[in-house]
């Protein structure tokens, strides 16, 4: 796929909101190429911080790279038998592949909606994740020592997944925490009781976020409910989340403190003391890394990674 054009206006970013999720297709028979081992975690001490506020997070403005096909007609195809080194779960259009994380339009064009990508499905412990490393950023199972990574602790509480467009800048300190990015795509959870497939791809309504440091990186978890829940229009913030979801925020971030140590790891800690922080401070991460992502795939960021950039 060719790299397709940016723009910074928030009135050319996607007409069409994903208003279903993306069905899973059946595994086909064909294999996917070698797997190639992910980056190992590393923790960053930049010489160049390239936040813009001493205090909190600035909203940037958007940018998107146009589709160049209707969002709704998207469909996912798993290649590779599942539970497999070679398993990938590629997303197409028009006969062709393209990338969950640079194709699918972050802005739905609503207030406060975004499109989320489905990784891990609620109930599951499989460790899967977008391939950012390969050709069209497939789904895939991620890898420890030659192995399948599944989590030791317990099955995921929530849909758990990313949003496209997004990328946590390692180099870009956080004032607010002190650290920088961990180099993948924005992580994002899907507060909502339904267990939604692997591969889905559907609106979500931002509610909060939580600041998770992971390892020496500032690790977001967005908080947002799937905008299509029968109790998404009673929550608009995150002081509206315990009445109508109640002890859901208090266990995700249990969970992500101690899922590591069934891993032999240590506690996870958080910023901010754990709070969750409102819609808007949400909205800004979103923001920023949408343009760290921006700045990533034009070159203005050089892509030490090997990332695929198309």
């Amino acid at each position: 796929m060719a790299c397709l054009g940016f723009s910074a206006s928030p009135a050319a970013i996607a007409s069409r909101s994903l208003r279903a999720p993306v069905a899973v297709a059946a595994c086909s028979s064909a294999a996917a190429s070698a797997f190639t081992a992910r980056r190992s975690v590393r923790s960053v001490l930049p010489a160049k911080v390239r936040s813009t506020s001493s205090s909190t997070l600035v909203a940037s403005a958007a940018a998107t790279r146009s589709p160049g096909y209707d969002v709704s007609s998207l469909s996912t195809e798993a290649r590779g038998a599942e539970g497999t080194l070679e398993y990938r779960l590629f997303y197409t259009a028009a006969g062709a592949d393209v990338s969950p994380w640079h194709d699918i339009p972050l802005y739905t064009g609503e207030a406060n909606v975004v499109n989320y990508v489905n990784e891990i499905s609620k109930g599951t412990d499989a460790k899967m994740e977008i391939a950012t490393d390969e050709a069209s950023t497939p789904i895939k199972q991620d890898v420890k020592k030659g192995a399948l990574r599944f989590y030791k602790y317990s099955k995921s509480l929530v849909n758990y997944g990313a949003l496209p467009q997004t990328w946590e800048d390692p180099a870009d300190i956080v004032p607010d925490t002190g650290l920088g990015g961990d180099g993948d795509p924005l992580d994002c959870i899907d507060i909502s009781p339904k267990v939604m497939p692997r591969g889905a791809v559907y609106p979500v309504k931002v509610l909060g976020t939580l600041a998770l440091l992971d390892e020496g990186e500032t690790d977001w978890k967005i908080l947002a409910v799937n905008a299509a829940d029968e109790k998404a229009a009673l929550v608009n913030d995150i002081d509206d989340v315990e009445a109508h979801y109640p002890g859901i925020v208090g266990e995700v971030r249990e969970w992500f403190r101690v899922y590591k140590t069934a891993e032999g790891k240590g506690l996870n800690e958080y910023a901010f003391d754990g709070k969750a922080l409102d819609r808007d401070y949400a909205m800004k991460v979103i923001a920023n890394t949408n343009a760290s992502w921006a700045k990533l795939c034009s070159g203005e960021i050089a892509n030490e990674d090997g990332l695929t950039l198309k």
